[in-house]
């Protein structure tokens, strides 16, 4: 990170634990200081409209999201709980670290950087004015552990990774089109064949399985939130069918869409 940021320019706002998951989304929500969110437990989805891209945070992951960055997201699965840390920086002389854009966690440093987050966590529960200082350290030393920020959060559509994450963030807003691998690799301008190839080479998975993945996922959702019948939410996600996307859905889950709908209403 940058390493003239100053700690006693760091004006610390609201620090909370909470849970997410399909009916408790993330956003879409813009502020107009940093955002520190963190992952503790789960997986995330959290998505950046104004800059084309999303990212993908498994547990223990964060993302440090910068003043006036648009953004959303939502849990992978039953839920996921994740922590914000709200801060402004009231320093001058640092004009990257203001600027649009998010930076996320180094890999290798997800673990003990996870260990500052709990830590200043306790410490903004006891609400302490003589723990300000020692707040402000731990807050600049978690910074430390995000990438250079000024290596994030501004997509460059001539890369093909770029153009990827691009065209599969508009098959994920438009899944009920996405009938075939060939619609969406209409969105991208290239051939069916073509976009396998590109899928392939940045992200080393089947592009089949990707499309699946985000129509049972997308699936899971409406099964959880809403009251539409198997056969609508099919239609919805893509299926021409019904019955395959039960299929789909038994061997992906281990459970039938109806089963995954009552578990996933306990109470109801």
């Amino acid at each position: 990170m940058n390493t003239s940021i100053q700690t006693d320019q760091l004006i610390l706002g609201k620090h909370q634990f909470g849970r997410i998951d399909q009916r408790m989304k993330i956003g879409p929500v813009t502020w107009t200081f940093h955002d520190l969110f963190w992952v503790h437990q789960g997986e995330v989805v959290v998505k950046f409209p104004n800059l084309g891209c999303q990212e993908h945070f498994d547990a223990p992951a964060g993302v440090l999201i910068r003043p006036g960055t648009a953004f959303s997201g939502h849990a992978i699965g039953s839920f996921a709980t994740a922590s914000i840390c709200h801060f402004e920086y009231a320093g001058a002389e640092v004009c990257d670290f203001g600027r649009l854009g998010y930076d996320v966690v180094r890999q290798d440093e997800a673990l003990h950087v996870q260990s500052q987050v709990r830590l200043a966590m306790q410490l903004a529960q006891r609400n302490d004015p003589d723990l300000m200082v020692r707040r402000q350290r731990l807050l600049h030393s978690i910074l430390d552990g995000f990438n250079s920020l000024t290596t994030r959060g501004t997509v460059d559509n001539t890369q093909p990774e770029n153009r990827l994450t691009y065209v599969w963030a508009q098959a994920t807003d438009n899944l009920e089109d996405m009938r075939t691998l060939s619609d969406v690799a209409r969105l991208a301008g290239v051939s069916e064949s073509g976009f396998r190839k590109q899928h392939r080479i940045s992200y080393d998975t089947s592009a089949g399985d990707h499309l699946r993945n985000l129509r049972l996922t997308k699936g899971e959702e409406l099964l959880a939130t809403t009251g539409f019948s198997v056969s609508e939410i099919a239609a919805q996600i893509g299926y021409r069918h019904g019955e395959t996307f039960c299929t789909a859905f038994k061997k992906s889950r281990g459970l039938s869409p109806g089963q995954y709908r009552r578990w996933s209403k306990p109470f109801a």
